[in-house]
C-alpha cells in the first residue's frame, strides 16, 4: 500500500505529504519539511484515535501541523461538533513557523477543533492542569531536551485519564530515551508500554517489530493504569 493513500481521510494532510511544500502567512517558504511527523506516525495516531475515541486530546509541539490536522480530522470523523477538543502547544507557531500549522487547519476547515497555545509546555501544561483539563491521548513531540521531556511527562501524567495513552515521538533520541527509561523503571506500576505493531502494515510492521525488540522504535506509547506517584520517600530506581 502506498503510505499516502492512508492519509486520504484528510485531503489537506495528504497534500502536505505529497508536495512537501507550504507557504507561511508572510510568504515564508518551507520545503522538504524534514521535521514533519512520519506518515507511519500519522497513520498510527489515526487508528489509535478512532479506536480509543477520546473526548479531548493534547499535543506538545505543532510546527507544520501534520499531527494537529490528523487529530482534528478524527474528532470531526467521530461526529463531534467543533469545540476546540484538541490543544496544540507551540511557542513559535506565528513566529518561526509563520502560522503554517494554522493555515493548514484553516484550509481544511478544522481550525475550530484546535486550541493553539503559543507558549512553552513549561507554562502551558500547569495552566491546563489548573483549568481542570483531562485528556484521553497526549502526543509528546516538542523540545527534545531531557529536562523538558521529563517535565512534559510529569504534567502529562497528571492530565491523562486512566486508560489514556501518552505517545513519545523520536524515541531514539538519547535524551528522550533516558526519560523513557525513567518511566519504565519508576512508573512501571502506573504505565504499561504497548506495542504499536498492529497499527502498521506490510514492511512497516516488520520494521517496527524489529525496532521494538531493539528498543529503537521511533514512536513509543504507554497506557495509563492508575493515578498517583511512586511511593514518596521510596528509593529511586536506576535508569
Amino acid at each position: 500500500m502506498n503510505p499516502l493513500t492512508r492519509l486520504g481521510f484528510c485531503p489537506q494532510l495528504e497534500h502536505i505529504y505529497t508536495t512537501r511544500r507550504i507557504t507561511g502567512r508572510t510568504g515564508k517558504q518551507f520545503d522538504g519539511m524534514g521535521g514533519l511527523s512520519t506518515e507511519n506516525n500519522i497513520h498510527t495516531l489515526r487508528t489509535l484515535l478512532m479506536e480509543l475515541q477520546p473526548e479531548a486530546t493534547l499535543e506538545i509541539g505543532m510546527a507544520y501541523g501534520g499531527s494537529a490536522l490528523a487529530i482534528a480530522q478524527c474528532h470531526l470523523d467521530l461526529g463531534r461538533s467543533a469545540a476546540y477538543q484538541h490543544v496544540a502547544i507551540d511557542p513559535e507557531q506565528s513566529t518561526y513557523w509563520d502560522d503554517i500549522g494554522r493555515i493548514s487547519l484553516e484550509r481544511a476547515g478544522l481550525e475550530a477543533y484546535v486550541d493553539i497555545r503559543e507558549t512553552t509546555s513549561l507554562v502551558a501544561l500547569p495552566r491546563l492542569l489548573s483549568e481542570g483539563r483531562r485528556y484521553g491521548l497526549i502526543y509528546v513531540d516538542g523540545s527534545h531536551q531531557f529536562e523538558d521531556v521529563l517535565l512534559d511527562f510529569v504534567y502529562a501524567h497528571e492530565l491523562l485519564e486512566i486508560g489514556g495513552l501518552v505517545l513519545f515521538d523520536d524515541s531514539t533520541d538519547s535524551q528522550i530515551m533516558k526519560v523513557l527509561r525513567f518511566i519504565g523503571a519508576n512508573y512501571n506500576e502506573h504505565y504499561h508500554r504497548i506495542s504499536l505493531s498492529s497499527h502498521r502494515t506490510g514492511l512497516a510492521r516488520v520494521k517496527y517489530v524489529v525496532a521494538e525488540r531493539l528498543r529503537k522504535n521511533q514512536l513509543t506509547a504507554y497506557r495509563k493504569l492508575k493515578h498517583g506517584r511512586p511511593n514518596w520517600g521510596g528509593r529511586l530506581r536506576r535508569f
